[in-house]
């Protein structure tokens, strides 16, 4: 049951943060690929992919985290609102790197 709660937040923090990105950063393609809560709700991982330069869209999410922490205080009905990290979601990145490694091998 506790699983399913936890599951809820994270997507109902991801959904929300996706929205306000989208607003904060018109110019530029960011996905928020997954968040992870902890349990007491003190804080919240935030992955974070994009097709632009992914260290700069980490560094411009980190920067405006505050903004991104009162939206999500205003607008999602939780108990206790997470600070958030963010990290880089490389998993595109890697299965590019891997796609050209195996066009490789069948050269």
């Amino acid at each position: 049951m506790i699983v399913n709660r936890m599951e809820k937040i994270d997507e109902l923090i991801r959904s929300r943060i996706s929205l306000e990105i989208r607003e904060l950063f018109p110019d530029r393609f960011i996905s928020v690929s997954q968040v992870n809560v902890s349990k007491d709700l003190s804080y919240a991982k935030v992955w974070v992919s994009s097709i632009e330069d992914i260290d700069e869209t980490v560094k411009l999410c980190r920067e405006r985290r505050n903004e991104l922490r009162k939206d999500l205080a205003n607008n999602v009905e939780i108990r206790k609102v997470p600070k958030l990290h963010f990290v880089a979601d490389k998993t595109a990145i890697e299965a590019d790197k891997i796609d050209k490694l195996i066009e490789q091998t069948k050269d």
